[in-house]
């Protein structure tokens, strides 16, 4: 019986993904096993994890849903510890998985999350996401965090299965929300508190993690965000002022070291503001836009 199932839900990962294989057999920490849930890879990525010895689910593509999919994998896993990292998420240091389950020893513990950096290649705008929202700093999160819940959601953006770890006891009784379109990391770390559990962020278990969004792509993953920040949060408010801070802190950042990058920031964050905005408010969209603007437009198709 291994002590932690690292569960990758995996769809055409690319070559980065032998790099992340790589990583994870090098680790000091060694009580584990490797579940790979693929969603219809066409690519090497079902090959390389074969080669590296995991055990492999295969669902169909149209079956995928974040937290379906991750509740299938806490189900499969023989662990009790449930160790959540992403296809294009990759470890800096061989003693990654040790930061990231050893606050799970605290029985108040259910759940503990890695730093994210952005990678070398990433737009400076997003480098500076993460160097915002992923801190260096160690942050215990207790049930009094939960005052207002959508304050809650956008003050702990590193509150992300990108990088977590969970324990499985906890999990029987609060599994991922599958009502929800997404951010199930979200809503589970709201549940647990709720229960009375306390939640881990633990910076020295970092991985390198970005996207580099168009300015239609990073629409429509905010245009999602506001849809399970609606489900999650319901009407609670009070953010705008974190938003428009984040803003005149990119842009202070951008004007000292990336001048030439403001201009397209300014629409960038337009683009990201606006997505939010409108799938806040996506009750009073026809289902057929909501399928247009969204990128889980499968999501939808059942609505």
């Amino acid at each position: 019986m291994v002590e932690t199932s690292t569960i990758i839900l995996t769809k055409n990962a690319g070559e980065r993904f032998e790099e992340l294989m790589k990583k994870i057999e090098n680790q000091t920490y060694q009580d584990f096993e490797v579940l790979v849930i693929d969603s219809g890879s066409e690519d090497r990525t079902l090959k390389t994890a074969e080669e590296y010895g995991c055990r492999i689910h295969q669902i169909k593509s149209e079956e995928f849903h974040h937290s379906r999919t991750r509740n299938l994998g806490a189900e499969l896993a023989k662990g009790d510890y449930l160790v959540y990292i992403t296809q294009d998420a990759l470890p800096l240091n061989v003693d990654f998985l040790n930061k990231l389950i050893e606050p799970l020893e605290n029985d108040r513990v259910a759940g503990v999350y890695g730093r994210q950096i952005a990678y070398s290649n990433a737009k400076p705008m997003e480098k500076f996401f993460y160097s915002y929202f992923y801190p260096d700093k160690r942050k215990v999160i207790i049930p009094a965090d939960l005052e207002n819940l959508a304050e809650f959601y956008v003050s702990h953006v590193y509150i992300s299965d990108v990088c977590s770890a969970i324990k499985k006891e906890v999990w029987k009784k609060a599994k991922f929300d599958e009502s929800i379109i997404m951010a199930e990391d979200k809503k589970w770390a709201i549940d647990v508190l709720k229960a009375g559990y306390r939640l881990v962020y633990e910076p020295k278990a970092v991985v390198y993690h970005s996207h580099n969004y168009s300015i239609i792509s990073a629409f429509r993953r905010r245009f999602d965000d506001g849809v399970a920040m609606k489900q999650i949060c319901g009407n609670s408010g009070g953010v705008a002022l974190k938003g428009l801070s984040f803003l005149f802190n990119e842009m202070k950042h951008l004007l000292k070291n990336h001048k030439i990058w403001i201009p397209y920031a300014l629409v960038y964050n337009f683009a990201r503001f606006a997505g939010v905005a409108l799938g806040k408010h996506y009750e009073y969209i026809p289902n057929m836009l909501r399928r247009r603007v969204s990128k889980h437009s499968g999501w939808w198709s059942s609505r």
